[in-house]
C-alpha cells in the first residue's frame, strides 16, 4: 500500500509541471532477431585490446517510432530500478524524448535470451550519424556474471551486437580527418575507437601500456576532433598518498600524449567541458570537490576554485559560455547528490548572484551528467539521475527544475544525448555528456561573437 502512495505521489508531482511528462508504463521485452556469424569483426587493435564481439543478430525491422514526427530526440538509458524507486526493472533499456514537447516517443527493454540482467544501464551513447545507440548490461550467462555492451538499431530498437565488455561511458564525435568514431570505455581502461560506419569495428585501442595509470573514463574529445582528454589516476594504482592526479592529452593524429599533472592530491578527474574555441578546458576533481581551467595551448592549470557541491561529476557550459554548470553526485561520498553548482568563468568562482546550490526536484538522487539542449531559445539543461527514474530538466536562465520525465518502467538513468533525424533517418548527433558537436560549437561561437558586440 505505502509502495502504491509512493509511485502516485511521484506521478503526481510530475503532472504538477506544464511540460508533459510520462507516468510509468509497461515496456514489452525486446528479443534478438536471428543470430548472424561474427567472423571478419576483429581488427589488430580489438585483438591488442582484448575486445570480443560475443553475439550478433539480424537487427532489421519495421521502425520503432516515427523520427518524421520527432525530429530531435534526446536518448537516454533505462537501467534496473533502484530500491528506493516504485518500480521494478530488471533489464536493460532506453528511452527516447522528444527534445521540445518531452514526450516520451519509444522505449525499450531487453530480454536477450542469454540469462538474468544483474546490472544495467551505465551510459547511452549515439553515434554521430543516429543510426546506433550503446548501452551497457551484465547478464548472467552460464552462471556467470557476464558484462556486454550491447549495440541497438535506433530505427527499429533491435540489438545488433553484443561486446564482451563492461561499457561505462559513450561519446560520438567526428575526428580531424573527418571520420566518426564512438569510444566504448570502461573504468581503468581499456578503452576503445569504433567506427559506426564499417560495422563498428575497432579503429583504435587505449591501454595501460599506451597511457599508463588510466582512471575515470569521462573522455571527451576537443572541439578540433584532434585531442582526446583521458583521466590519470595514480590512487586507483596505490600511489595515491604521494601522487596528483592528471589528464592524458591524446593525440589522435600521431598517438603521441601530453601529462597535465596537478589535479588534485589523489584526485579523481571526471567531467571535461571544452570552450566553443578551443583554448580552455575546464575538468573537475570528483574527490577533491574542486574544478580546474586548463589551458590548451601551454597544457597548464591557468585556474582552480571550488565546485560548490560535493563530489562533482558532469559539468556542462552555458550557451555564451559565462557559466559552468557543475553537477553534484557525491562522488567519492555519499553518492546521493542531488544538487547543481554555478561558477561564472569571468571570475572563475562560484557565482554569488543567487542562493547556491540549486536543488533539483522529483527522484534526483546521484544525479552525473548534464547536457544542453541544442536549441539556445529554449536554454535547458537535460540531467541524468543514477539513483532515480527520471531525466531532470533543469532551466538554464531561472535555475529551477522546469520539468521531470519519469523513466516508462522506473529505471534509472545515465548520461544521453540529443539527435536530430532528417529525410530517410538520416542523423545528426547535436550533443552527448561529451559536449557539443561541431554545430553546436559554431553556434556557441556566434552567440558569443554577438554578445561581444
Amino acid at each position: 500500500m505505502k509502495l502504491n502512495m509512493f509511485a502516485a505521489a511521484v506521478i503526481g508531482a510530475v503532472a504538477a509541471f506544464s511540460t508533459p511528462s510520462v507516468a510509468a508504463v509497461d515496456t514489452t521485452l525486446i528479443t534478438p532477431g536471428p543470430a548472424v556469424s561474427t567472423d571478419g569483426w576483429d581488427t589488430p587493435e580489438s585483438i591488442r585490446g582484448g575486445l570480443k564481439l560475443l553475439f550478433a543478430w539480424d537487427s532489421s525491422g519495421p521502425d520503432a517510432w516515427d523520427s518524421k514526427a520527432h525530429p530531435m530526440v534526446y536518448v537516454t538509458s533505462e537501467g534496473i530500478a533502484k530500491a528506493r524507486s516504485p518500480g521494478n526493472n530488471k533489464n536493460a533499456g532506453l528511452y527516447i524524448i522528444d527534445a521540445y514537447t518531452k514526450e516520451v516517443v519509444a522505449s525499450a527493454r531487453y530480454d536477450l535470451g542469454l540469462g538474468e540482467h544483474t546490472s544495467a544501464g551505465h551510459t547511452a551513447g549515439i553515434s554521430v550519424d543516429g543510426k546506433w545507440f550503446y548501452i551497457g548490461t551484465t547478464v548472467m550467462i552460464d552462471k556467470k556474471a557476464t558484462p556486454l555492451t550491447l549495440v541497438i538499431n535506433a530505427r527499429t530498437l533491435k540489438v545488433d551486437k553484443a561486446f564482451g565488455f563492461s561499457l561505462h561511458h559513450s561519446i560520438g564525435f567526428v575526428d580531424y580527418a573527418g571520420n566518426p568514431r564512438q569510444t566504448i570505455t570502461m573504468n581503468r581502461g581499456p578503452d576503445f575507437i569504433v567506427d559506426p560506419t564499417d560495422n563498428n569495428r575497432v579503429v583504435r585501442a587505449i591501454t595501460n601500456s599506451d597511457i599508463p595509470m588510466i582512471g575515470h573514463n569521462y573522455i571527451t574529445v576537443d572541439p578540433t576532433g584532434r585531442y582526446m582528454y583521458v583521466a590519470q589516476r595514480p590512487g586507483y594504482y596505490g600511489a595515491g598518498d604521494v601522487a596528483e592526479a592528471g589528464m592524458a592529452k591524446l593525440d589522435l593524429e600521431t598517438g603521441r600524449f601530453v601529462d597535465i599533472w596537478g589535479l588534485g592530491h589523489n584526485g579523481n578527474p571526471i567531467g571535461n567541458a571544452h570552450t566553443a574555441d578551443g583554448k580552455f578546458t575546464y575538468i573537475n576533481d570528483g574527490h577533491g570537490s574542486h574544478v580546474y581551467k586548463i589551458d590548451n595551448e601551454t597544457n597548464e592549470i591557468v585556474g582552480e576554485t571550488s565546485a560548490g557541491v560535493v563530489g562533482p561529476y558532469g559539468n556542462v557550459l552555458n550557451w555564451d559560455e559565462s557559466l559552468l554548470f557543475i553537477i553534484g553526485k557525491g562522488e567519492g561520498s555519499h553518492n546521493t547528490g542531488r544538487v547543481v553548482s554555478v561558477i561564472e568563468t569571468r571570475t572563475f568562482a562560484p557565482t554569488k548572484a543567487f542562493n547556491q546550490p540549486i536543488v533539483l526536484d522529483g527522484s534526483a538522487s546521484s544525479i552525473d551528467h548534464g547536457i544542453l539542449h541544442p536549441d539556445p531559445a529554449v536554454n535547458e539543461i537535460w540531467v541524468s539521475n543514477m539513483a532515480g527514474w527520471e531525466t531532470i530538466v533543469l532551466d538554464a536562465e531561472t535555475f529551477e527544475t522546469k520539468a521531470l520525465i519519469a523513466t516508462p518502467n522506473f529505471g534509472d538513468t545515465h548520461s544521453g544525448g540529443f539527435v536530430r533525424y532528417g529525410d530517410n533517418w538520416a542523423g545528426e548527433l547535436l550533443a552527448d555528456m561529451g559536449g557539443p558537436q561541431k554545430a553546436m560549437y559554431e553556434q556557441k561561437l556566434a552567440i558569443i561573437a554577438a554578445k561581444a558586440k
